[in-house]
């Protein structure tokens, strides 16, 4: 089992472009909080018909300082939708998605099933950059409801009031008009009176992750040795909890998706992660890995907000996106009061009343304006309240102008209202102070009343009434009136006051005045072209004039005008996006970070490169130190300190300014981390995955202080800080000094830490977020910093892992411990439940090993459950720790779950994985991976039927998730439930000829001339997942890479074994083409065993010492590690498929054993030494995990005793623990050399294969449950070979020979290019990678007789038993048949198979059911193996052939092996199965005497001929044996058929009396005579003559040996 990312996996990075920037929102919380809370109604159907025009655009109501600008909209992720396929998505990660135990990669990376193998689901490719709205816990009084964008598959969250508003619900004027397309959400204020404290957050989140995971290669069904189900490693990706009247919030682009909402116990909002992984999967998605703000916190920043004044145009520097409310009303003059006097002549009606009258009058329409938003946004609340239903018009991008604050009267103090904490006047706030104070002097001083002013007394005096604010009317009355009087003043002033013109504008905005808004912005503009604020404005209105391409021009405008006003770039962004326009989005992005980036260094702007007015090049300044005068002398109708602040300055002076690397100030360093990590998540979900990771790191070092060069140089300085050091000293230890990337190995609590040592000199806090201002934003800038870095590792993670793109950091060799760094600094920005779910999929790769593993003193890890397997302080120990802590923050996260289940289910404890899988679906009841998972695990358990429903539901999920379509197809077909099975066109019909329609009836492909049903989805998936494969590595043949490869490939020897060939220019024709990542590594390989060879010669041959050995070619850094098809060499045995297919699906699973191997940090430089000369025997390892009670050890357990001591000495290396069978104890007593090695990891076992001098190592396990096959990657013997253990190619370069025969290995399904000596044969032999018809790379030694060992005539049932007398053998059989089926008739005949059922197809039980038909004596024993197989076989027998056939049909129970032997001998004639024929069982039918028929279907397949080969070694070698095999081996389907009618119906029993007197049934005709025929030469034949099969093996070692030293290639025959 392996993790998921995924593949992943799951990062996900977030994205808070609202974060504190909702001055608005704070100044509606707190005016419920100040007053007394009104009664809200219930407002108006016609209200703001809800399918309107969206509005929660923020539009700017006053020109700001350029310097200092609001965020005033959440931004918009981009929607497009990836369709690429659930193998990429779901497999990347370090080995595959779903674990069935047949991959067995390196264990550090393992992509099979020996234990301790972890991986991540891939990332998904199905990530998309959106904006997730956090919504805190705990809210009370007002209920939250989250909107579905229409149109879009990617909701949004957007809180909104559920109370009502005080006064009369007036409808507007006219009904707003709803542009379709966007997914913006409503608006981005927080409306709850009750909760002030709590902010709305929008972020992007990761999605899903490409199959993973990344990563664990599946291996479904049941297997040539029943393997264990693989499973699917989640990479923690996360959704946002599925609550009432809630739909599911965005999600992150970042990686990995794993689509169902989850819904928590604890309160807070999980999302989805870049994942996927883990492995992994890769699942993701990942499907999600990574989190929101606040997530894996209970209670996500629910910290009381500063109580900064409110963000007016002005208060920006140092408290920048902070507002302070309560001046307008607490001890203040109020504007009635201000207008009476006015009106009454007071102070003889001055210029500073007057201008004093504009400034209160400009307050209170700003907060007429913020209570008209509340109000809107509650009656849209109210109608979906009311109609059950979402607005269509919530899937638009929902615009609100947002007005600013005008500035104080002079000479009023700013009260903190009791309910703030820390009030703070800002700088801003007091120059505006000082210009009122300006005003005042300047027309005081002058005495004068501007002509006209004393004819507007009445509209000073009627216009408002003598009341307090809180008991006006309702925001439709007040902002009609406010609205009112800003035109009249507007007048006044000849439409010159800006500030006026700006917030009317507005105010006709949230009336729905479109017209005149847009009106009143044009009018600003004509005035002064280059006013960004209005000319945004004047976009937002369009937009939500359904004129968005026209809005779409404005925004151009304005960033064009002025780069670095960001807001406008948001909104510009937000519309790109929701028009799936995602690589127009990056591209605005790209433009601002080239307009204001910086050149030079230390932060000096030498150079910025904007292409703006003059303005605009102040567009970050701050505000200059000026004399009141200036800001009153120019002219009273132009009065707004913003216009004056939008003048050029010297930026250089602004608090770190440039700190970011951008010509922007240091408290905006934020906005700009947002924006790039906006565009990572993009340009991920655009599969740009190289210019994603970019991105990330961008942000990633914004954050961490632009002194750090790189992240190579961040994870340096990580590894640096936190290695464990001299406990006297202080220095790194040695070890650890020369090998900082190694894994370091953290407890959580260890890990949370990282940040503050990390960034110990600021205080433990990220250095280019020093000038950020404190609060809810910077928070949220942490916590996407945290994503980015999780987005990084998580690319980092699926690249080396499960064959993703290359990335930045990938062109350098990326180890686990680079990855965990990144993790861990994440990890302590924001404790996360996804970031704990990675760390610990990474983790479970690292096994306890040596020296490098760093580990510090003990580490509490808290009271975790002791397990079995689980050494404490390993990396599986680690894991573990990470789950459960991960759970401490999550209960209910499905991934933990799921990848905690994976990690116990690879150590063994089936039951306890099984709970933690339950548990998985429990919280989400439609998460593929977890189901699929958990269908592996039930049915490893024997509950087959359990299994096919959580695949189905799987299946159900996500028809496209490949683990699951071929799990299930598995599955059914493993109890020969073939409804809907359907099936392949192959060879024209040749082959799976016979499908199976919905219905269960048979169709003829020939007819109908098409593939179809669930056969035909799993041929079709593996066909698509190797046409993919064809890419890998495509590109990595750079210049330099080619130079650098040709340099390593002559220090390992080419020059001596090649001398002719031109490497170099061979690679060129190489470059660019399919094929070439594989090409690459089997030239690296291939050097390898030459380097070997060359130095074994120099050593040995040429007396030639050299002490440092031939160096060992690395892969290229570029080069990743491939992920594997869903369909495992295993499972090609009974899938119908292409011999080419096959080869491909081998040899990929061989490329990606080899590439994780030789990344693993513990393979040397050089290659490993090679053993002295024969002297005077050969050493020969055998390398098995089934060294027990197990088919092969039954086969094989007196071969290693039996060899020749002279010849011969063999080492066993058994990689599972003893489970005391007299089969174990047998060949630990008889091997000379026999060792346990069950607990050692891959580097150990290499080493100690080297230092005991192996000549030749043998694999006996192939791609079966427990491989090992790291260990032959590494390539620790001159020669490697496998036989036994699996029926087919491995495809590899690390194996050098099959055993074989003729029959078994057709000469002609091998390779045409015979040689693999050198690099040489390489270059030749790739001309036939596209060839069709061989299926054998490697070179086969072909045996005289029979390849199959059998030790039967040692230990089998009989084997004491060579002097019984053919009479005595059948009367036993006569009375074991009478016990079996006393109900059978005399003259019955007993055909029988005793293989699984999973190897019986439709094509062979047609044939079967037709045999019955022909032959009325005919029955057919099968056995219940499954048991659930009987009645699908039943079932279908009565629907094929009728109820008298049906009935013929016998099955009985499973019997212990000895039984099973000596009953098969009841059997008249063994049907074989051609798709997968008996091979044990075989052996067994044949020892008993029994003939057998067979069929070798296929001539690619070994594991179709294999029957026939055995068949002829039971045969004795005369006219009679080759006249009885060419009896019962058929040549096709037909012939199959008319044998076995002939022999059956020409067989009888007549009852006759023994010597003894017992009566018995003596068999008549041709079978009778093949019976007696193998009676008679069971201990004279081949196949049970062990001793001969090993003396041909040792003749076989020899001839091996000789051909090495002698360098020479090609085919061995005995």
């Amino acid at each position: 089992m392996l993790p998921l990312v995924q593949m992943h996996p799951m990062v996900q990075p977030q994205l808070d472009l609202l974060g504190p920037h909702q001055p608005h929102v704070k100044h509606d919380l707190e005016y419920v909080s100040h007053h007394q809370r009104p009664q809200f109604a219930r407002p108006s159907p016609s209200l703001h018909n809800t399918d309107s025009t969206p509005r929660a655009f923020a539009i700017r109501s006053a020109q700001p300082a350029p310097a200092l600008h609001r965020i005033t909209t959440s931004f918009i992720r981009s929607h497009a939708h990836d369709h690429s396929s659930e193998h990429s998505l779901r497999r990347k990660t370090p080995s595959g998605t779903i674990d069935n135990g047949y991959d067995g990669s390196v264990a550090h990376l393992a992509s099979g099933p020996p234990p301790l193998k972890h991986m991540i689901l891939p990332a998904s490719s199905r990530i998309f950059p959106t904006a997730v709205s956090q919504r805190t816990s705990g809210l009370t009084g007002v209920g939250y409801h989250r909107s579905t964008l229409s149109g879009s598959s990617w909701p949004y969250q957007a809180p909104n009031p559920t109370g009502r508003l005080d006064g009369g619900m007036e409808p507007l004027s006219s009904p707003p008009v709803t542009p379709g397309g966007w997914g913006m959400g409503s608006t981005n204020m927080i409306t709850n009176p009750a909760a002030p404290e709590q902010t709305n957050f929008l972020q992007p989140i990761p999605q899903q992750s490409y199959n993973s995971v990344s990563s664990l290669q599946p291996l479904l069904g049941p297997g040539y040795h029943q393997p264990l189900s693989q499973t699917v490693y989640s990479p923690g990706g996360y959704q946002q909890p599925q609550q009432p009247q809630q739909s599911m919030v965005w999600r992150n682009g970042g990686l990995g998706d794993y689509r169902t909402p989850i819904p928590l116990a604890n309160g807070y909002t999980p999302q989805n992660a870049v994942v996927d992984s883990a492995f992994m999967p890769s699942q993701s998605t990942i499907h999600g890995m990574p989190n929101a703000p606040g997530l894996g916190q209970p209670h996500p920043f629910r910290l009381p907000l500063s109580s900064y004044p409110l963000d007016d145009g002005y208060a920006r520097h140092a408290q920048a996106h902070m507002a302070h409310h309560g001046a307008a009303h607490q001890g203040h003059e109020s504007l009635a009061q201000l207008a009476g006097h006015i009106a009454q002549g007071g102070s003889g009606g001055d210029v500073a009343s007057r201008a004093r009258f504009k400034e209160l009058a400009l307050q209170q329409a700003h907060k007429t304006y913020n209570d008209l938003l509340l109000y809107l946004g509650n009656a849209k609340k109210a109608h979906h309240s009311r109609t059950g239903s979402l607005s269509r018009t919530s899937s638009k991008m929902v615009v609100y102008p947002k007005p600013s604050i005008a500035p104080l009267a002079s000479g009023t103090k700013v009260r903190p209202s009791p309910a703030l904490s820390e009030p703070t006047v800002s700088y801003a706030q007091h120059m505006a102070q000082k210009q009122a104070a300006a005003r005042s002097m300047a027309m005081g001083g002058q005495g004068m009343i501007v002509g006209g002013f004393n004819q507007a007394r009445n509209l000073y005096s009627t216009g408002l009434q003598q009341r307090p604010y809180f008991e006006t009317r309702s925001p439709l009355h007040n902002a009609k009136n406010s609205l009112e009087m800003l035109t009249n003043l507007c007048e006044q002033s000849g439409w010159k006051w800006v500030d006026g013109m700006l917030l009317g504008g507005c105010l006709h905005y949230g009336l729905e005045h479109y017209e005149d808004a847009l009106e009143w912005f044009k009018r600003i503009v004509s005035m002064d072209a280059s006013h960004v604020e209005a000319i945004s404005n004047i976009a937002a209105t369009l937009y939500c004039m359904n004129r968005q391409d026209e809005a779409e021009r404005e925004w151009s405008k304005a960033i064009k005008l002025r780069p670095s006003y960001l807001e406008a770039v948001e909104h510009l962004v937000g519309l790109l996006c929701s028009n799936h326009r995602s690589q127009e989005a990056v591209n605005i992005i790209e433009y601002i970070q080239k307009s204001l980036r910086m050149s030079g260094t230390n932060g000096t702007v030498h150079e910025v490169n904007e292409t703006a007015s003059e303005a605009d090049t102040a567009s970050t300044a701050t505000m200059r130190e000026l004399s009141p005068d200036n800001f009153v002398l120019d002219d009273l109708n132009n009065d707004s300190p913003a216009q004056h602040f939008a003048r050029p300055a010297d930026n250089s002076h602004v608090p770190g300014f440039g700190s970011s690397g951008y010509a922007i100030a240091g408290t905006e360093n934020g906005r700009m981390i947002l924006l790039i990590h906006a565009k990572g998540n993009m340009l991920y979900s655009l599969k740009n995955i190289e210019q994603a990771s970019d991105a990330f790191e961008e942000a990633v070092l914004i954050s961490a202080g632009r002194q750090v060069q790189g992240v190579r140089s961040l994870i340096r300085r990580i590894q640096t800080v936190l290695a464990p050091r001299d406990m006297h000293s202080g220095q790194l230890r040695g070890a650890v000094q020369a090998n900082l990337s190694a894994p370091l190995l953290l407890s959580p609590d260890r890990a949370k830490l990282t940040a503050q040592r990390v960034f110990a000199s600021h205080g433990g806090l990220l250095p280019g977020l020093q000038y950020v201002p404190e609060g809810t934003h910077k928070k949220s800038v942490v916590v996407t910093t945290s994503n980015s870095l999780l987005s990084l590792a998580k690319i980092f993670q699926d690249t080396m892992s499960n064959g993703g793109p290359n990335t930045g950091m990938v062109r350098q060799p990326a180890g686990v411990g680079d990855i965990l760094a990144l993790y861990y600094l994440s990890l302590s920005l924001q404790e996360s439940p996804s970031t704990a779910n990675n760390v610990g999929i990474l983790l479970a790769s690292v096994q306890q090993t040596s020296t490098q593993v760093h580990s510090g003193p003990p580490m509490d890890l808290g009271n975790l459950p002791t397990i079995p397997g689980i050494v404490p302080g390993s990396g599986l120990s680690l894991a573990l720790a990470y789950y459960y802590y991960g759970l401490t923050l999550d209960p209910k996260h499905v991934h933990l779950h799921t990848n905690l289940g994976s990690l116990l289910k690879d150590i063994g404890q089936l039951d306890l994985a099984i709970q933690m899988y339950e548990q998985a679906v429990q919280c989400d009841g439609s998460f593929d991976i977890a189901l699929t998972n958990l269908a592996n695990a039930v049915k490893d358990r024997g509950r087959i039927s359990d299994a096919i429903g959580y695949y189905k539901r799987a299946v159900s999920a996500n028809p496209d998730f490949a683990e699951a379509v071929c799990g299930l197809s598995t599955a059914l077909n493993s109890v020969c439930d073939w409804k809907g099975r359907g099936g392949v066109l192959l060879a024209g019909g040749k082959f799976d000829r016979w499908h199976v329609d919905e219905q269960g009836m048979l169709q003829d492909v020939k007819s109908q001339g098409q593939g179809s049903g669930l056969m035909k989805r799993v041929v079709d998936i593996v066909g698509r997942q190797l046409k993919e494969s064809s890419t890998w590595g495509v590109g990595a043949l750079q210049d330099q890479t080619i130079v650098q490869l040709v340099a390593q490939l002559r220090d390992a020897g080419a020059g001596i074994t090649d001398r002719g060939l031109d490497v170099e220019t061979e690679l060129r024709k190489w470059a660019g083409r399919s094929w070439e990542g594989s090409r690459i590594l089997r030239l690296i390989e291939r050097s390898t065993r030459a380097a070997m060879r060359c130095w074994y010669v120099d050593k040995h041959v040429k007396g030639i010492k050299s002490s440092a050995g031939y160096r060992r070619p690395r892969p290229p850094a570029s080069l990743s590690i491939p992920s594997a098809p869903t369909v495992l060499p295993f499972h090609t045995f009974t899938c119908p498929l292409t011999a080419k297919d096959i080869r491909m699906i081998s040899q990929r699973n061989a490329l990606r054993i080899s590439c994780s191997t030789l990344r693993s940090p513990w393979v040397p430089a050089t290659v490993y030494e090679p053993p002295e000369p024969p002297a005077p025997y050969f050493k020969v390892g055998y390398v098995s995990s089934d060294f027990n009670n197990h088919p092969l050890a039954h086969l094989m357990q007196s071969v290693f005793g039996f060899h020749n001591p002279n010849k011969v000495k063999a080492y066993c290396y058994a990689t599972t623990a003893s489970d005391k069978s007299i089969h174990r104890q047998q060949i630990e007593r008889e091997a000379p050399v026999f060792r346990d090695v069950s607990t050692w990891p891959s580097d150990r076992l290499v080493e100690q294969i080297v230092a005991d001098g192996i000549h030749i190592l043998v694999n006996l396990n192939g791609y079966t449950r427990g491989a090992r096959n790291e260990i032959f990657a590494a390539r620790p013997a001159p020669i490697q070979m496998s036989f036994m253990g699996f029926a087919g190619t491995l495809g590899a370069e690390w194996c050098d020979y099959l055993l074989a025969d003729t029959t078994a290995i057709p000469p002609s399904t091998l390779r045409p290019h015979r040689n693999n000596l050198n690099l040489g044969d390489v270059f030749r032999d790739e001309a036939y990678t596209e060839s069709e018809d061989w299926i054998y790379s490697e070179n086969i030694i072909f045996a005289r007789d029979t390849f199959f060992c059998c030790d039967h005539a040692q230990s089998a049932d009989g084997h004491n038993e060579r002097h019984m007398s053919w009479e005595d053998d059948q009367k036993r059989r006569w009375r074991m048949r009478k016990e079996l089926f006393p109900k059978l008739p005399d003259d019955a005949i007993i055909l029988g198979n005793f293989n699984q059922l999973y190897k019986i197809d439709p094509t062979t039980f047609r044939t079967w059911l037709r045999i019955l038909a022909s032959c009325p004596k005919a029955h057919l024993w099968l056995l219940r193996f499954p048991e659930l197989g009987e009645t699908y076989l039943r079932r279908t027998a009565k629907d094929w052939a009728g109820e008298a056939v049906a009935s013929r049909i016998h099955f009985t129970d499973v019997a212990p092996k000895q039984q099973h032997i000596s009953r098969a001998r009841v059997c008249d004639l063994f049907l074989d199965t051609p798709e997968c024929n008996a091979h044990t069982t075989a052996a067994d039918i044949l020892w008993s005497s029994t003939p057998l028929l067979t069929l070798p279907r296929y001539e690619y397949k070994m594991c179709s001929r294999m029957a026939a080969s055995i068949l002829k070694g039971a045969l004795p070698k005369s006219e009679e044996g080759e006249r009885a095999a060419k009896e019962l081996i058929a040549e096709d389907e037909k012939q199959y058929e008319e044998f076995a009618v002939g022999l059956v119906n020409r067989m009888g029993y007549q009852l006759v009396r023994g010597q003894d007197g017992e009566v018995y049934g003596r068999g008549e005709g041709r079978l009778a005579e093949m019976r007696r025929l193998l009676w008679e030469s069971k201990w004279g034949c081949a196949l049970f003559d062990t001793r001969r099969w090993v003396r041909d093996l040792e003749e076989a070692y020899g001839r091996a040996w000789s051909d090495w030293v002698n360098g020479r290639g090609g085919d061995i025959y005995l």
